[in-house]
């Protein structure tokens, strides 16, 4: 193991850990000798294999021949070479175009099974095409199995000898089979049966070829091919190669299953699509394209590409999508990203030294303190992605100048993180409440960037951007405080609207830093793109906070008609009529009015976004509050008979 020769690792197997060792220029795979016998071996089992469609062809001139006996029909040889031939010769074009499918499986059924069935019900015996027919069955049945054994076999051959060798087994197979049939005397139907034999050949060498370019229908030919040949040669199962250099190599059946690539280089390098790759990043086509020629890069489509620790240094991806991928580790220094899409990417412990950043698209991509932005070169960056191109440029004007851009995402990693449980209704208007409380006391906070991520049911994760020099641990005790303390508050005015009938007594809660602690999450941060919040306040009391709450129903309905969501001017009017019958109901207290009002704003707010953002349990909790406010109440309540009336459309509307 330790006297090999770096450039010539042809069936060594290596072990353990090679960390930055260098392999260009180098040869792996199996030792001309090897090949050879592969050679010879392909050639014989190509003689062997012939006799699978000699015999295929044997069986159907015999179904010839039985044909050409019913005088009843009159049938001459070649209506009976027609009659034979067309379903044997589809068979093969069926089988050559879509693969071995059910549907190729239903036509040998039909063939041998259902003729037999009909004989049985039938009594009739003397019916010779439908006893001819299971034999022309099991005839196409061989004509399936010799096409793949001899695909399969070509596969092998060439996958591990080469072209060279392809044909030599492919003119093994050939030859075997018309010495096996040759007569002194030549007949028609020994013409006929040559013809079937030759044509069995050829489509298995032509599924061996589909097979060969990556047909998905073959895959699995071509799978037993590179995992026979790939036996014997070069192998780095599960061998750490970080950092490893293969610049330059000719790397085929080689097994790299398991092994770790973190940093390793394959520039230029060929033969890896005929080496065993799984479980690494090598194994999907377009990365191994893409680390193969990383200047190449520009323009291509990674959606969700895992290319974990991938070396992609100098690597030309202008323009690129890069939306959702793996990118965790992976070395893009002096990398060309302009342009590029890097939404939801995940860029942990990413070098991006000398990179260029320019018109990047950075939306809910997830960095860390270990993401590295040393000399990055970025004029202006992009915080959102929009359907018709990125939006929300940053800075809002001019450009970065030089060493700014750092110092801007270095701010942007700095976040706290805060876990909070029963974000269910109310939960927004409570962080909401929470971060502007916790603003007023604290400085450092940045309310216009946060982000929201679901962890389990009813529990998130908030994340608030704060400066560097912020008390990180005093804001997150302030904002789960305030944010449960909130909760309380909000748990009792929804218990009035759920139960009109009981008379509850809503307190402020005097303790403003009641000792409730939140979860803090350390590690890696993830920045988002700027969130704008609306002010909310809930402690207003008496006519002023319906003339408020009045405010902010009028300006959401508003934005619900500006914005065109589907359906939206019809909510805006069933919401608008809500309104209206809440303030105008003598048979509402003050108070009750209020919690009516709320709940029409919660709908509203979720009415004007998209069928696929709502909250729907949020909007399913406001109107069985207002149910429930109005549930005894007699026919002069006007909300009562609005409600009644617009509730089925809403409820429809609303996706409920």
């Amino acid at each position: 193991m330790n006297n090999y020769d770096s450039r010539n690792i042809r069936s060594i197997t290596f072990k353990g850990s090679i960390q930055n060792k260098g392999f260009s220029n180098a040869s792996a795979g199996h030792k001309n000798i090897y090949k050879l016998l592969i050679t010879l071996w392909g050639i014989l089992v190509g003689v062997l294999s012939s006799l699978i469609p000699l015999v295929s062809g044997f069986v159907a001139s015999q179904v010839l021949r039985e044909l050409q006996k019913i005088g009843d029909f009159n049938i001459n040889t070649k209506e009976a070479i027609l009659i034979t031939s067309i379903p044997y010769f589809f068979s093969l074009y069926y089988i050559a175009i879509n693969g071995f499918t059910k549907v190729g499986i239903s036509i040998i059924f039909i063939l041998t099974i259902v003729p037999n069935i009909f004989l049985f019900i039938s009594g009739d015996k003397t019916n010779i095409i439908i006893q001819c027919l299971p034999f022309l069955g099991f005839s196409i049945t061989l004509a399936y199995l010799g096409t793949t054994i001899i695909a399969l076999l070509i596969n092998i051959v060439y996958t591990t000898s080469g072209t060279l060798s392809q044909f030599l087994t492919l003119a093994s197979v050939v030859f075997a089979a018309i010495v096996l049939t040759k007569e002194e005397k030549v007949l028609l139907e020994d013409v006929f049966i040559n013809i079937l034999i030759i044509a069995t050949i050829f489509t298995g060498y032509i599924i061996s070829k589909k097979a060969i370019i990556g047909s998905p229908k073959f895959a699995w030919i071509k799978k037993i091919a590179i995992f026979l040949s790939a036996t014997g040669g070069t192998s780095f199962y599960g061998v750490d190669l970080t950092n490893v250099c293969f610049d330059n190599s000719h790397l085929p059946h080689t097994d790299f299953r398991k092994a770790i690539l973190t940093g390793a280089s394959f520039k230029n390098v060929t033969g890896l699509e005929l080496s065993r790759l799984q479980d690494t990043i090598l194994e999907n086509p377009h990365v191994r394209k893409l680390l193969t020629n990383p200047e190449d890069g520009a323009g291509k489509d990674y959606t969700r590409a895992n290319l974990s620790g991938a070396n992609l240094r100098g690597a030309n991806l202008a323009g690129a999508i890069l939306i959702g991928a793996n990118l965790n580790g992976a070395n893009l220094t002096d990398a060309n990203l302009e342009g590029a899409n890097l939404s939801k990417a995940q860029l942990l412990d990413v070098d991006f030294s000398r990179a260029n950043l320019t018109e990047t698209c950075i939306e809910d991509w997830s960095i860390n303190s270990r993401t590295c932005f040393k000399d990055v070169y970025c004029q202006r960056i992009y915080i959102k992605q929009g359907k018709h191109g990125f939006l929300e440029p940053k800075p809002d004007s001019g450009e970065f100048q030089n060493s700014e851009f750092e110092r801007w995402i270095d701010e942007l990693q700095e976040t706290v993180d805060v876990l909070l449980h029963d974000f269910d209704f109310g939960g927004w208007q409570a962080l909401g409440t929470a971060l502007d409380k916790t603003a007023n006391k604290y400085q450092g906070i940045k309310k216009s960037r946060w982000k929201i991520e679901q962890k389990d049911e009813n529990v998130v994760l908030a994340q608030i951007a704060v400066s560097p020099t912020a008390d990180k641990p005093a804001i997150h005790q302030s904002i789960t405080n305030y944010y449960y303390n909130e909760l309380s508050i909000q748990g009792n005015k929804a218990n009035i609207l759920l139960n009109p009938s009981e008379k509850v007594e809503i307190m402020e809660n005097k303790n403003e830093n009641p000792q409730i602690s939140g979860d803090l999450v350390s590690g890696d941060k993830t920045t988002s793109g700027d969130v704008h919040l609306s002010d909310v306040s809930l402690t207003n009391s008496g006519s002023m906070a319906l003339v408020n709450l009045n405010g902010q129903i009028n300006n959401t309905i508003q934005q619900l008609q500006d914005i065109k969501t589907e359906k939206g001017a019809d909510l805006a009017t069933i919401l608008t009529a809500l309104q209206e019958s809440i303030n105008n109901d003598s048979t509402l207290s003050e108070s009750q009015k209020k919690e009516a009002l709320e709940a029409v704003e919660t709908i509203a707010e979720e009415a004007k976004k998209t069928p696929g953002e709502r909250i729907l349990k949020l909007c399913s909790m406001a109107l069985n509050a207002l149910k429930g406010l109005t549930a005894t109440m007699t026919d002069a309540s006007k909300l009562a008979t609005t409600l009644k009336n617009c509730l089925p459309t809403l409820t429809t509307l609303l996706g409920l």
